[in-house]
């Protein structure tokens, strides 16, 4: 009788506990990965809008600006990618900043406000590249092209 009732309980214990402990984990992965991109956007959104506050004023003068992203090639060893698209909005530049983690569904965005003598050039920042860096070339009519290097 006490097998009767023991064996389905224990079924239980081997089966689906294991189970139900994976499922966790790799939703707390995927939550951590997340977060660790949502980090990477901020400060790239954070360094975009920095470098707009100090090249757009008057006494800088025009030039091709290189800064280094000082982000972290990998998000837990694998690589991410970052897309920009923007729009105009009155007297704006709203940039999108979307990262997606390379090889999963784990994305994100972030979103800068510029002032209206921004603009944003297409192009693509793979995480991985040695050669990855935000490029800003001030005009001498004081536009601010930024972009991927």
């Amino acid at each position: 009788m006490e097998y009767t009732i023991m064996v389905p309980i224990l079924l239980v214990w081997v089966i689906l506990v294991p189970m139900a402990t994976g499922w966790m984990m790799e939703a707390w992965v995927d939550r951590r990965r997340e977060t660790a991109l949502q980090d990477v956007a901020s400060h790239v959104g954070s360094t975009v809008q920095q470098l707009y506050f100090s090249l757009s004023r008057e006494e800088i003068a025009a030039g091709t600006i290189i800064q280094n992203a000082n982000v972290p090639p990998f998000v837990e060893s694998t690589p991410y990618v970052i897309t920009v698209s923007d729009k105009k909005i009155e007297n704006s530049v709203i940039l999108d900043f979307y990262l997606s983690l390379m090889g999963t569904s784990i994305s994100t965005t972030t979103r800068v406000t510029l002032g209206p003598n921004a603009m944003w050039k297409t192009s693509i920042f793979m995480s991985n590249s040695t050669n990855a860096c935000i490029k800003v070339e001030k005009s001498v009519d004081g536009i601010l092209s930024f972009s991927f290097g």
